[in-house]
Formats: C-alpha cells, sequence, structure tokens
C-alpha cells in the first residue's frame, strides 16, 4: 500500500525534468535567445540540482520525506506557472534554479520512501518497477510533450505540468499517514 501513490508522485516529478529540458531550448528560442544563454539556463539548473543534494541529510533530519515531497510538488507546480511569463535568461535562469532545487532533493526522498513503504524481500521489485517508469515516461513523454506543444503553444504546455503535478502534491501528502502507519507497525 502507498507504491502505487509514490509511483505517481515520483512519475509526475521525472515528467517535469522531461518537460524542462525539452521546453526550455524551445521557450528560448521565442524570447530569441542565444543558443549559449539557453545552454546556460540548463547549465543552471544542473548546477542547482547537485548543489542542493549537499544539504539533504540536513533537510532529512528536519522535515519527513512525504513533506519534502509535497512541497517540492507545489515548488515545481508555481515554478512551471511562472516559467512562460518570464521575459529574459536571467528570469528563466531563475526559474531553472528554483526548480533544480526542487526537483534535486526528491530523488533521494523517493528512494528512502519507496525503501519504507515496501518489505524488505520486495525491494528489488519495486526498485525495478520505478525504473521501468521513469525510462517508459522518458521514452513517451517527449513524443507527447511535442504534440501537445506544437498544437497548443509551450506555455500552455508548462500551465498543464504545472496543474498535474500540484494536483500530485495531495497523493505525496497521503504518503505520510501511510509512512507513520509502517513506521508504527515496525516498533
Amino acid at each position: 500500500p502507498g507504491l502505487r501513490r509514490l509511483l505517481l508522485v515520483n512519475w509526475l516529478l521525472s515528467a517535469s525534468w522531461d518537460v524542462h529540458a525539452f521546453l526550455v531550448p524551445i521557450l528560448g528560442h521565442d524570447r530569441e535567445l542565444s543558443a549559449s544563454a539557453i545552454g546556460a539556463i540548463l547549465a543552471a539548473f544542473a548546477l542547482a540540482v547537485a548543489g542542493v543534494r549537499l544539504v539533504i541529510p540536513w533537510v532529512a533530519h528536519r522535515m519527513h520525506e512525504a513533506q519534502v515531497l509535497s512541497v517540492a510538488m507545489l515548488w515545481v507546480a508555481l515554478v512551471f506557472a511562472l516559467y512562460p511569463l518570464t521575459l529574459g535568461a536571467w528570469s528563466m535562469g531563475a526559474c531553472a534554479v528554483a526548480l533544480g532545487l526542487a526537483l534535486g532533493v526528491v530523488q533521494p526522498m523517493i528512494m528512502s520512501t519507496l525503501h519504507q513503504l515496501t518489505p524488505a524481500e520486495r525491494h528489488g521489485e519495486a526498485i525495478a518497477l520505478r525504473s521501468v517508469t521513469i525510462n517508459l515516461s522518458s521514452t513517451l513523454m517527449p513524443l507527447g510533450f511535442g504534440l501537445l506543444g506544437a498544437a497548443l503553444g509551450s506555455a500552455a504546455l508548462f500551465w498543464m505540468m504545472a496543474a498535474a503535478v500540484g494536483a500530485g502534491a495531495w497523493p505525496a501528502c497521503a504518503l505520510a499517514a501511510r509512512l507513520d502507519a509502517r513506521r508504527s507497525e515496525a516498533q
């Protein structure tokens, strides 16, 4: 129990990485940014993802995994809602850093939650199922992003992802109750 919710949360956050990597060059081109500026925006995202990993032990001692996931999802939704409103490289870079901070903290929290939700003898199955979900998503989602982006525009795609990830914060919150139940069972 709870694994389906976690896989949904994981899928939404994984798709967020994909949509960002897919749409930033398109949005940057629409804003008439140079390839170097677009690359710098994507680099800022990557640096934020790597940098936030340094503070994960501090965060993990102060917040429950499900709290981190819920806050990160709401943060991602807010950033995606703002991204199409940016006009230049600096504001897009600020959004990229904010997004990188949120998405960089979630994978370790997802793995920790996955191990808490599944019995020890089923960890391998759960990790494999997570990997299949992410890889399938990374294969299929860019095609869907391309189709929707061509039909609706990049702004609409950012806003659709903002709505989906924002709605996904509820299942992340529901994981807290499941984790508390598992901890009680273990004691």
